[in-house]
């Protein structure tokens, strides 16, 4: 599948399943599939044209191309990110990550989701309204973090070339954040 073939949300979803894996551009522009090692070291934010040209995104590109997409659809979306909480000061570069983007969008009265990068949850889902779909998305990757809490916030750009700690200050100076 094309870009140009793209007409609907499932057809989003089916050409990163067939374009774009989980992966990340370094500081040295090398590619890093299905590992995350030194991440906090070497990670930097790509543009879109990158991540259509390498076929690879962290969450991050991945939810920023998904919202392109869906605005050449004119489909109304958000994009959202839920994390522990880092403070600008947070300097361990060895610790793991615990963020996650995703991005929601409404369609004929109806809020959804669209998953790609969480491979255990690749789909399309559907949610009564924005509070629903981020209090259950929010509950999942709660769980997953062993009952840590996590601010939800929501993000409107994805600059390319910022570091994690970078992206994550950008996340933390957003005025609009959800519990």
């Amino acid at each position: 599948m094309k870009i140009n073939d793209i007409k609907s949300p499932q057809d989003i979803l089916d050409f990163m399943k067939e374009n774009i894996k989980y992966g990340w551009l370094d500081i040295n522009n090398e590619e890093h599939i299905g590992n995350m090692k030194n991440f906090r070291k070497l990670y930097r934010t790509s543009s879109i044209n990158e991540t259509l040209s390498h076929g690879i995104g962290t969450c991050i590109e991945q939810v920023y191309l998904m919202s392109t997409l869906l605005n050449q659809l004119n489909i109304h979306n958000k994009m959202y990110c839920t994390r522990i909480y880092e403070s600008e000061q947070f300097n361990d570069l060895d610790a793991d990550e615990h963020m996650h983007c995703f991005l929601l969008y409404e369609l004929n009265g109806k809020v959804y989701q669209i998953e790609h990068p969480n491979w255990e949850r690749i789909g399309i889902y559907e949610f009564e309204s924005y509070e629903s779909a981020i209090y259950e998305i929010n509950k999942y990757y709660i769980n997953m973090s062993g009952g840590y809490a996590r601010p939800v916030t929501e993000f409107y750009k994805v600059e390319p070339n910022l570091s994690f700690k970078e992206f994550n200050n950008y996340i933390n100076s957003l005025d609009v954040k959800h519990k």
